[in-house]
């Protein structure tokens, strides 16, 4: 860590400790009271069938209860919860959204997708990483078993000064496990839907144990699907192993609650096209059905080819102190560790070569060296297929040697003797994560102040590797030794967060004032090798990304019991992280993290029968970062002229184009309990994200770098969404119905016309019975239909650049049937 970074821990510790000292020495003397255990108040909800309510805080959220969760079934995405929430727009062409390639989020015009995360989310208030596949991380459902998440609390333009998450740009959401049980049960749940799913999933419950001093519950699933595209022809879909466990220990003043989560995925995505592709046929998505053994626009394109391998363990250990009435420490020491594979199988074979024309196994980028393609590959004696080069004669490996002559004739045709050449290629990901939030709070007349420190350390392993397709006409299988070691980086992370918040009560009025502070050092090593394929000393980077002071300012006015007025601001911070290390001309000296300012304010109200809010915001997002090519940083010639770019790797770099998006808009929610047995809801967004400044940016994979102008609109981020939804319940019957009408919106950042992603309505229902067996026991029964209507829409799209697509999923019918004990 720099000199200059320790001074600050060193202040801002300081700084904390003795606001800390002040409060508790005030607090040791204050009139006792009931802690607040709740890290924010929440706003009563009017009944337990008001499934969305929010949080008494002086800006824009949301809550999603156990009913809406339970209503949306088990074998959907925990993520799609959040679906009817102002301000939430999901992307996703799955028919369960599990397939985490074309699934996306954006929350005024912040986006989650392949490639970006400008939206944090936590588990149990724990840091959860990125949600982005691409940058190594895991989106929620990868941790959490539907069943046993109690709620989910969504920030829509910022969270509260202590959330644990260093890309929350465009606010944070917040998953909550819910406790465990106080007497002993269980559940066993079996889930069937379209495109084979099945979904077995379980838990148990302790209740009180050691000397009833604990509570416990393990619980697991195992999911498999096919794709919707083509069912399951073609061989691809999702496998899915999950499990947990959870305890809470009270021990006196002490609380103990510590969780731990095992997940182990492949998902074969949903593949995208082009608009033109997808616009004029009637294919459900980029994919080939079947392998045919013609690499180029065939093979390539196999769904089960392209498969994404993740297993991530997860788990905290919350240690409670509650010193007095109104003072509580807390310290949760945390682990995370996740080990993955991405797949392609792009239509040649690459080899490196050193100067005498000898092939290694490494490197091939230093001067001298060089990396050839090979589309034919010569089979020799003993059946090894061979990578023939046209017009070059090289060595192989084992000193083979091979001939052009092989695979061309003099006039440059292909022998029929050879064999088409295909390689798997993988991205290794790999990342150790650990360190520990912790907190003090003190409340003492109608003041209340906290101070924490999160400190987190990241190791990461990223590489990529090229395996042979032992024979492209008969199938997908490849040699587990590389053909070629394209590059290999290791990146360590030290961040340390430091805040402050006091919460003051003056009568009605409720002020909050807050202050945060990063202090992030990351280094990187890309390793190298000479012309001959030897190790050399690898290419060390570092970047500093601290920030400077964040401050916020709220305040909430109650009006009456019923009625709220709040208003509020905050500076929200996107941290560079070691992703921005991957590629090596990035110029770490000059690259700035983001920072996004939120003004917002609004009214909310609440009552028996009626919870209703409405906000206004403008979010004002500066130091914006994107992608420049290689071949845009070098001067030299356009990208790739189409399709995937599979050489793609640690070249090109990423720089801040000065501002970046502005938002501004209105959000607005009903929820409306007619009779006790029926309730209608109702969510209205109009948001208009846009540029602030041209820039010149792109991704890795979209080819040319491409102008992006002045007040075009942010993509991905529709202007409007309506939301309605009505819900009938007794004890035993329960049934709902939902429609979302998503407004158009860009399909890339340059605004072209005929890539505007065009408005469509999804309507989804349930219905639910529950059988009651004794007091205790019960069997429950519940239905699922998305896209009743067989709506026709575009459901996925990549990123702002790629301009690639992917249809949504037709009406899919699901089933899950419970034991409850």
């Amino acid at each position: 860590m720099h000199r200059t970074t320790r001074q600050s821990l060193a202040t801002g510790a300081a700084l904390i400790a003795l606001t800390l000292a002040g409060t508790l020495s005030g607090a040791a003397h204050a009139e006792d009271k009931p802690a607040d255990t709740a890290t924010e108040p929440t706003a009563e909800a009017p009944a337990d069938d008001i499934v969305v309510t929010a949080a008494s805080v002086a800006r824009g959220n949301s809550i999603i209860g156990s009913e809406r969760l339970r209503a949306q079934g088990s074998t959907l995405n925990v993520v799609n919860a959040i679906a009817d929430v102002p301000g939430v727009s999901i992307r996703g062409s799955d028919a369960y959204n599990s397939d985490p390639w074309s699934y996306g989020i954006n929350i005024r015009g912040f986006d989650v997708n392949l490639r970006s995360s400008k939206i944090g989310q936590t588990i149990d208030d724990m840091p959860a990483y990125n949600a982005s596949y691409y940058l190594g991380g895991a989106p929620a459902q990868k941790y959490l078993l539907n069943e046993l998440v109690s709620e989910i609390r969504v920030d829509q333009g910022t969270a509260g000064v202590g959330s644990a998450s260093a890309s929350a740009l465009g606010g944070t959401t917040a998953y909550y496990t819910r406790d465990p049980s106080e007497e002993m049960g269980g559940l066993i749940s079996v889930g069937i839907g379209d495109y084979n799913l099945r979904r077995y999933a379980g838990y148990v419950e302790t209740g009180r144990i050691l000397d009833g001093t604990t509570r416990a519950y393990i619980g697991g699933s195992r999911l498999t699907s096919c794709r919707w595209a083509y069912g399951c022809a073609d061989q691809s879909g999702a496998d899915e192993w999950h499990g947990e466990a959870k305890f809470v220990s009270e021990l006196g003043k002490l609380t103990l609650t510590g969780r731990v989560s095992y997940d182990k995925a492949v998902n074969d995505p949903l593949i995208e096209a082009s608009r033109g592709f997808l616009d004029s046929t009637n294919a459900p998505d980029g994919s080939s059905p079947v392998w045919l053994g013609i690499p180029a626009g065939v093979n390539e394109n196999w769904a089960h080819a392209w498969s994404a391998h993740r297993e991530n363990v997860f788990g905290y250990l919350k240690l409670k102190y509650q010193a007095s009435d109104s003072i509580s420490i807390e310290v949760s020491p945390y682990y995370h560790w996740q080990k993955g594979q991405g797949d392609w199988v792009p239509p040649y074979q690459q080899i490196a070569l050193d100067p005498n024309g000898v092939r290694t196994i490494a490197g091939g980028t230093a001067p001298g060296a060089s990396r050839k393609k090979s589309y034919f590959d010569y089979i020799d004696a003993s059946g090894r297929q061979r990578p023939v080069i046209k017009g070059l004669d090289y060595t192989d490996i084992d000193g083979t040697r091979v001939l052009s002559s092989y695979c061309y004739d003099a006039g440059g045709a292909v022998k029929a003797s050879c064999a088409p050449a295909q390689t798997y290629r993988t991205s290794l990901y790999g990342h150790d994560r650990f360190g520990f939030t912790s907190k003090v709070s003190a409340e003492f007349g109608g003041n209340r102040i906290e101070g924490g420190v999160w400190y987190e350390r990241l190791n990461r392993d990223f590489g990529r590797q090229w395996h042979q397709v032992i024979d492209a006409r008969r199938g997908a299988a490849y040699y587990n030794d590389p053909q070629l070691i394209d590059f290999q980086q290791h990146f360590q992370t030290n961040q340390w967060k430091l805040y402050l918040e006091d919460t003051l009560t003056l009568g009605k009025l409720t002020l909050t004032g807050g202050v945060q502070k990063y202090l992030i050092d990351i280094r990187g090593q890309t390793e190298g090798w000479d012309a001959f394929g030897k190790p050399v000393a690898p290419l060390k980077t570092k970047l500093n990304a601290d920030s400077n002071l964040l401050f916020s300012l709220g305040a909430v006015y109650h009006v009456d019991d019923a009625l709220q007025a709040f208003a509020g601001f905050s500076q929200n911070y996107g941290a560079v992280g070691d992703w921005a290390l991957e590629k090596t001309q990035t110029d770490t000296s000059k690259l700035k993290s983001s920072v996004a300012n939120d003004y917002e304010a609004g009214l909310r109200y609440s009552n028996r029968r009626i919870t209703a809010q409405i906000t206004g915001y403008y979010i004002d997002y500066r130091h914006a970062i994107t992608f420049y090519s290689a071949d845009f940083i070098a001067g030299g010639p356009s990208g790739s002229s189409g399709g995937i770019n599979y050489t793609a790797g640690t070249s090109g770099a990423y720089a801040n184009t000065g501002k970046g998006i502005a938002s501004r808009g209105v959000e607005a929610s009903l929820a409306y309990r007619l009779t006790p047995a029926f309730d209608v809801n109702a969510a209205f967004t109009w948001n208009r994200s846009t540029y602030q400044q041209a820039f010149l940016g792109g991704t890795a994979n979209a080819g040319t770098d491409v102008m992006v102008a002045k007040d075009n609109k942010v993509p991905g981020a529709p202007t409007t969404l309506v939301s309605l939804g009505a819900n009938y319940h007794t004890s035993d019957f329960r049934a709902g119905i939902r429609a979302k009408y998503t407004g158009k919106t860009p399909g890339d950042a340059v605004n072209t016309r005929a890539l505007y992603l065009p408005a469509y309505t999804l309507v989804d229902v349930s219905a639910g019975y529950r059988f009651k067996l004794d007091d205790k026991r019960y069997l429950d029964a519940q239905l699922n239909v998305t896209n009743l209507f067989e709506e026709k829409y575009i459901g996925g799209m990549l990123d702002e650049f790629t301009r690639l697509y992917t249809r949504g999923a037709p009406r899919t019918v699901s089933a899950t049937l419970s034991v409850g004990f």
